[in-house]
């Protein structure tokens, strides 16, 4: 079974302090963050990397945050639409964490397998005070919908490994995803928000674990080092600007 391609689907964009994207920093200054989905395709399922949000929580958005952007198209529905997707030909939803920006769309996925660290499950459902407000039950808490709750780094198929990396939440995963003409890449999700927390192993800001987190973060370069892969930030504007956009894809 090998991976065939993997395609981003723009998700919108909201804002966020800088404060929120790296430990230590005190500034309010706002900035514009996309938020990003990644489909894969292989030769014998088609499986998706977060869901981003939901469409009921885009309406608030709008209303309350001046950066936040979404058009029709960014609905994750479309999205699988422009790739001749729907949600039923979708059969495994690889969830880096249940915060709300990255498992709002889970409930459009009944018939698929949602697979999530087993942490991360539990966390969500009983969160730290501190927590609760980046996490929405009714995104996860879905009865009837099979789960795959996973302890470590696991083979989902070949080709494509989850990488557990703490410290942003207590059950965070990346996904490597090995493609035949581009080589490895690492979703890093929000292990590292930006190119930055790579390069000079910064922590993010919104951090359960701040040791655990720059231990992912090494684990992630290394991981890179050996296999020659690529890691892909999660919310990085200046990046998103480069990323191969629908119809094109890396392959």
């Amino acid at each position: 079974m090998a991976v065939q391609a993997l395609h981003a689907l723009q998700n919108g964009f909201m804002g966020f302090e800088r404060a929120g994207l790296f430990y230590g920093e005190f500034s309010a200054e706002r900035v514009q963050i996309p938020i990003a989905c990644w489909l894969i395709r292989a030769s014998d399922a088609v499986i998706l990397f977060d869901t981003g949000l939901s469409p009921r929580a885009i309406p608030g958005l709008m209303r309350n945050d001046p950066m936040a952007r979404f058009t029709e198209e960014d609905l994750l529905v479309h999205r699988l639409d422009s790739l001749g997707l729907e949600p039923d030909n979708v059969d495994l939803v690889v969830l880096s964490h249940l915060h709300y920006d990255h498992a709002g769309g889970a409930q459009l996925f009944p018939g698929s397998e949602l697979i999530v660290q087993k942490d991360e499950y539990g966390f969500a459902h009983y969160p730290a005070s501190i927590f609760e407000s980046f996490y929405y039950r009714k995104n996860f808490d879905l009865p009837g919908y099979r789960w795959r709750l996973l302890d470590g780094d696991t083979e989902i198929l070949p080709g494509v490994t989850a990488l557990r990396t703490d410290g942003h939440t207590p059950g965070h995963q990346s996904l490597l995803v090995e493609l035949p003409q581009s080589g490895p890449v690492i979703l890093a999700a929000d292990s590292c928000y930006w190119r930055e927390h790579v390069e000079k192993e910064r922590v993010p800001g919104v951090v359960w674990n701040p040791t655990l987190a720059l231990h992912s973060i090494k684990k992630l370069k290394t991981i890179a080092r050996l296999t020659g892969a690529k890691i892909f930030p999660g919310h990085d504007p200046n990046f998103w600007e480069t990323v191969r956009q629908h119809p094109d894809a890396y392959r």
